[in-house]
């Protein structure tokens, strides 16, 4: 059996999950409050990081080693192109949605206060009373230290926003007239580039962006659909 220990509104752990959808297996999950993220999250990962996968005895820590060792257990359907150019692309694709899409979702969801109202409330859904309240303190000020060390938090919002449209608009010219990022089938790009866009979409500034580009709703739609929970 797989278990998945995560935090479900984090986009490396909806990566996980829609890996595990379109790969047909079944898994039971662990929800870890928030409350107990420094503690119970280095019990199965001493890097203190989430989402992290249970089977067999073995734990497997990080998105793209998850999503790698899911690919060598339970190949078909593949997730990474044979191509070697095509698998190049992949790799460069996940490495960006991972390594620098999610900083842009972190600096638009959490520390902008419009936003933050709506998804504090999302990231405590599990924790008890107390947290739910010190979170809407505590949050904003450890998300703008994290943005603050990775260099995004000394951007002005006008610089992010129109970084956000850069990255939306190079995502619609990858996709031009076809249906996924990379070659003619989904892969681990799509779910990576996917699950960092629907948190940027979780904003108003990165919501009204996404919608000027029809062909960025309609791939994200044809994701979902591919990916869904049976």
């Amino acid at each position: 059996m797989i278990r998945l220990h995560q935090f479900e509104i984090s986009p490396f752990c909806d990566k996980v999950r829609r890996i595990l959808h379109w790969k047909r297996q079944p898994y039971e999950i662990r929800e870890v409050p928030l409350a107990q993220a420094l503690t119970a999250v280095k019990k199965v990962n001493p890097a203190g990081k989430l989402p992290c996968l249970e089977h067999d005895g073995r734990f497997v820590a990080d998105s793209t080693d998850i999503a790698f060792y899911l690919e060598e257990k339970f190949p078909d359907p593949p997730l990474v192109p044979r191509d070697p150019k095509l698998r190049a692309l992949c790799h460069v694709l996940e490495d960006w949605a991972d390594e620098s899409l999610y900083f842009y979702e972190m600096y638009l969801r959490f520390t902008l206060p419009h936003n933050a109202k709506r998804n504090i409330p999302l990231l405590t859904a599990h924790d008890p009373g107390w947290m739910k309240t010190a979170a809407g303190f505590v949050v904003p000020g450890m998300m703008r230290g994290v943005l603050g060390r990775q260099g995004l938090g000394r951007k002005t919002l006008p610089a992010v926003v129109r970084d956000v449209e850069r990255h939306a608009d190079a995502v619609a010219g990858l996709l031009g007239q076809g249906e996924w990022l990379v070659g003619d089938a989904l892969s681990l790009a799509d779910l990576s580039v996917f699950a960092e866009l629907v948190c940027i979409r979780g904003s108003d500034e990165g919501a009204r962006i996404l919608e000027g580009h029809p062909a960025i709703v309609a791939w994200m739609a044809r994701v979902d659909r591919a990916t869904a929970k049976p």
